[in-house]
């Protein structure tokens, strides 16, 4: 009888899946090209730049509550790394350390190893956790995205002590940080555990307090922006829900935020409300970040991306019951969809940009307007629909055997 996998071996294999998508994160880094606005830099990179020559206090009131990654780049800076390449080389750090994640929690929730590599492979494929940051990679949130969803796995694995100190690296890194330890409070207190465990997560809350804290102590009379998101803020970003135009890109981007891993988890909302039914910390994480993004402004997807630990659990369990065969079929599916929605190795340039990633910036504010944005977007949704049938047709008899 063969020996059960070690540790040592479950990390090796994980590892490799991770390696795998790294290339495939590479890959769509050389067809994407890089954002050349501001000499390479992008529009929130001029601010992180001003963080790694200068102090923290150097960048917008935004960017300086992000600041841990921040200064993570001081250090390929400090050997003479130039700022974008050394936002890039960081960048495929945190590539393999969030596809490592995500392996390691698809093998937590029972995934195959076919599921395991496939899946990772369709995170790798997607906007929201790999091209952003091909193309514009002067940006921290992909370590953001890495760091919240190790913590999460650390909660999941019962490991209460790295999994606070890894929730106060996430605060630290992003607002949306906060999620992780919010999770593990609710995962603590649901499963009977001690009150005085699930202390162990609130540093993680602390830390988003102390940090705001510190932005507007240093910023007091300084009117280069209007500072990070108030509730007044985000009261009053509620009522772009009024806008048809917002709810059509809200839940365009809702549904194919992980490309074909999301859409086919929105076709079986039943299902899906089940599992967040069975582990109600599971919708305390999603409801928080759904809640952050309707609140948030128009980057929709640039904040919905937060709740990538969620359906990887999701679609880790979705994949059970499902013969070998079966199980190709349905990776090959959701891999169709991914690269239909996210169109990975499109090369890019600014009026893609907006046009396909950031639309409603146009639709909503005196912006120069883009011929045919209507258009793009009408037939970009009527094709999403008529994917979601056939998905849905060719699906449903492997559904039924699953239940």
């Amino acid at each position: 009888m063969l020996a059960p996998p070690t540790r040592q071996s479950r990390l090796a294999v994980n590892g490799a899946i991770a390696l795998g998508a790294v290339l495939v994160f590479h890959l769509v880094s050389i067809a994407s090209g890089k954002l050349g606005e501001m000499r390479g830099l992008g529009w929130d990179g001029e601010n992180y730049t001003r963080m790694v020559t200068g102090t923290l206090a150097d960048g917008s009131m935004n960017t300086q509550t992000r600041p841990l990654l921040v200064l993570a780049v001081r250090v390929p800076h400090a050997f003479g790394l130039d700022i974008v390449s050394s936002f890039h080389l960081l960048n495929y750090l945190y590539a393999f350390v969030l596809y490592l994640a995500v392996a390691l929690i698809l093998q937590r929730y029972g995934a195959s190893l076919a599921v395991r590599a496939g899946v990772t492979a369709n995170v790798a494929l997607c906007i929201a956790t790999s091209k952003m940051f091909a193309f514009y990679p002067v940006q921290i949130d992909l370590g953001a995205i890495a760091l919240v969803t190790v913590a999460f796995y650390l909660v999941t694995t019962d490991r209460r002590w790295l999994a606070a100190i890894v929730c106060v690296l996430a605060a630290a890194s992003r607002e949306f940080g906060i999620a992780p330890a919010f999770f593990g409070i609710h995962r603590t207190l649901r499963r009977g555990r001690p009150w005085y465990e699930a202390l162990a997560y609130a540093p993680g809350l602390l830390t988003i307090a102390l940090v705001r804290w510190w932005v507007m102590a240093s910023n007091v009379g300084d009117a280069r922006d209007d500072g990070p998101l108030s509730i007044a803020d985000a009261i009053q970003n509620l009522a772009f829900l009024a806008s048809p135009g917002f709810v059509a890109g809200f839940a365009y981007f809702a549904i194919t935020v992980f490309g074909g891993i999301s859409v086919l988890l929105v076709l079986r909302p039943r299902w899906s409300l089940g599992r967040l039914r069975e582990q109600p910390e599971l919708a305390t994480f999603l409801l928080l970040i759904v809640g952050m993004s309707v609140a948030g402004n128009l980057d929709i997807w640039r904040y919905l991306v937060f709740a990538l630990p969620v359906a990887i659990v999701l679609i880790a369990q979705y994949c059970r019951g499902y013969d070998p065969g079966e199980t190709g079929r349905f990776l090959l599916a959701m891999t169709l969809v991914t690269i239909l929605t996210q169109r990975p190795f499109e090369a890019m340039d600014r009026l893609k940009y907006f046009r396909d990633w950031f639309p409603l910036y146009h639709y909503f504010e005196a912006r120069p307007p883009i011929d045919g944005l209507i258009a793009v977007w009408a037939a970009r949704m009527g094709a999403l629909i008529l994917a979601m049938v056939a998905l849905s047709t060719t699906m449903r008899r492997s559904w039924r055997r699953a239940l």
